[in-house]
């Protein structure tokens, strides 16, 4: 392999990368959705939901906060450049996803292929 086919080679983005980005997306927009639910806790009678004020009140603080929260740390791979430490925050992102049932078949392979030395390179751990 010549040093031009080198090159251009360790230029390219890996494909996990773009699905990694997709899957962080796909979270974003979850964690957005699950946000704007939580207004129906702040927005409907107590009687409606069968608990009281409080317990609405609480509850939807709650899902706002935790959901605002995870919507940031899912965002934040999409807006940061490439260093050695984001390759293992993506990597705990990943195995987050996978404690989920619905996730769970894309973070195998997003695993898998994010554990590659391609991957590395691109964040600069190898």
């Amino acid at each position: 392999m010549t040093d031009e086919t080198q090159t251009a080679t360790d230029n390219q983005t890996p494909r996990v990368i773009w699905w990694f980005k997709i899957y962080t997306g796909f979270l974003c927009l979850l964690y957005l959705a699950t946000a704007a639910f939580s207004l129906y806790f702040f927005l409907s009678d107590p009687a409606d939901i069968e608990m009281s004020a409080t317990e609405a009140l609480v509850l939807g603080v709650l899902l706002l906060i935790v959901s605002i929260v995870l919507f940031v740390a899912c965002l934040l791979p999409l807006v940061l450049k490439p260093k050695p430490w984001l390759w293992t925050y993506n990597l705990i992102l990943i195995c987050l996803g996978m404690t989920s049932a619905c996730i769970l078949p894309a973070c195998i392979p997003l695993l898998i292929f994010s554990l590659k030395p391609e991957a590395k390179r691109y964040f600069g751990k190898v």
